[in-house]
């Protein structure tokens, strides 16, 4: 029986509709060709969801995360694609096409768009790296979670952390020609998980309202440029009104990461945050809800990032050369250990974390000088730059050495592991290095 666990019947739907032409370009979809389309999507969605919660029960230890749902989890997801067993994400093709409210023509050109899209990332999904999941097992947009979002973003750690991500502009605004009767026009803009809120306001010295200054009433400018303003700027002036309305654009997002955390406690499945509000929002709930279980864990899991190579070339090299991925993938993993092992502080654990990975990119450069004259390697022409990612690895009622050993993606064969003087020192197998992955990545 064919497994549909990997979705890879999208592709099957794709060539058997003929949504795009050799080319590439995308072909004249009709109303019925369409709607039928969407009709064989959502029947067979629901037997891969099916077969998909089967697929993740029976494979506890493999290293996944699940992202929650956002306008940004595609993208977020092919960019740590190459680093995970796999990542479990809701079904984009689904929510569009069950979701979208515009006219016939649109509705066919944002399905084209997105199958665009998914279509140049055919081999992680067709490979299992990227697993998409329907409502039946990962509901989302359900409502449940509204009266906890609104407590959760009154509370002052979560609250600072959203206005974080909210830029805070001011200008002066002339009403005549004296500068001490400027006003200044106020704006803040919050990219939310799904939304983009915008608030405006204007502040009026006192004595240009005494004085009865304004006649001629307020002008919006929208040309000169905006400075940028503090959160305590703001409450200068009077206007935490203006933050008051952004709370509900925060309490949206807090409900789909709660939403997020019980989805993924179904499979024991951890959740990979971009945003470091969401994962406080995430650690404020699990320590305030009785009805959570108590070993919670949250913490930096340390995701490498390879400067100037795209996410699509270390999916390719790790492709090719799995066993240099894995040794590679091994290494971090034992700084992710040892951190684990002196420390449960969160932010000395970061600290250390980013001193071992300061001395992983000097021996890192060493390697490389080095391989370019004992090994004769060719066409090194700058030396790697690697930087960590903190994103936050959010896991709930999972105990925690097993969490641990998931890292390895290996079925938590810790003892298997080999250090960096015993791979070194075999200077005959010069791809078991873990330099030899981030060497070959580089060659493109």
């Amino acid at each position: 029986m064919k497994d549909l666990s990997k979705s890879t019947f999208l592709f099957e739907l794709i060539d058997e509709f003929g949504i795009f032409r050799l080319s590439g370009e995308p072909n004249v979809l009709t109303d019925d060709a369409y709607n039928l389309f969407c009709e064989k999507y959502r029947t067979l969605s629901i037997q891969r969801d099916i077969s998909l919660f089967n697929y993740i029960k029976s494979t506890p230890k493999l290293f996944r995360a699940h992202i929650p749902h956002s306008k940004w989890t595609i993208a977020a997801s092919f960019q740590v694609v190459w680093y995970y067993d796999e990542l479990i994400v809701c079904d984009p093709v689904l929510q569009l096409i069950n979701s979208d409210q515009s006219e016939n023509e649109q509705r066919k050109y944002n399905l084209q768009e997105l199958l665009s899209f998914l279509n140049k990332c055919k081999d992680s999904i067709d490979g299992g790296y990227l697993l998409f999941a329907g409502d039946n097992i990962f509901p989302i947009k359900t409502g449940a979670f509204e009266n906890d979002s609104q407590l959760l973003v009154e509370v002052p750690q979560v609250l600072d952390a959203y206005e974080q991500y909210c830029l805070m502009l001011k200008k002066s605004s002339r009403i005549n020609d004296n500068p001490n009767d400027n006003l200044t026009q106020l704006e803040i803009h919050y990219d939310g998980l799904w939304g983009n809120f915008r608030t405006m306001g204007v502040y009026i010295p006192p004595h240009v309202l005494n004085e009865n200054k304004m006649v001629n009433g307020v002008t919006y400018d929208f040309i000169t440029t905006y400075q940028r303003l503090t959160r305590d700027e703001l409450v200068s002036f009077n206007k935490e009104d203006m933050l008051t309305s952004l709370k509900n654009e925060y309490s949206k997002d807090i409900s789909i990461v709660l939403e997020a955390i019980t989805n993924a406690q179904r499979f024991d499945t951890p959740i990979l945050f971009y945003r470091n509000s969401d994962c406080v929002a995430a650690q404020n709930y699990s320590t305030q809800n009785k009805n959570m279980v108590a070993d919670t864990t949250v913490y930096d899991c340390l995701i490498p990032y390879v400067e100037n190579i795209p996410a699509e070339r270390l999916f390719e090299v790790r492709n090719n050369i799995p066993n240099a991925f894995t040794d590679f993938r091994a290494y971090l993993f034992n700084i992710v250990q040892n951190t684990m092992k002196s420390t449960d502080n969160p932010a000395e654990f970061k600290h250390i974390i980013n001193k071992e990975m300061s001395s992983l990119m000097r021996k890192l450069n060493t390697e490389m000088e080095n391989a370019k004259s004992k090994w004769t390697f060719q066409g090194v022409a700058a030396p790697i730059v690697m930087m960590t990612g903190s994103l936050g690895l959010f896991s709930s009622g999972i105990d925690y050495s097993q969490l641990i050993s998931t890292l390895l993606g290996s079925g938590g064969l810790v003892q298997g592991l080999k250090t960096w003087s015993e791979i070194k020192s075999d200077k005959n197998t010069a791809s078991l290095n873990p330099v030899y992955f981030l060497w070959k990545a580089q060659q493109y």
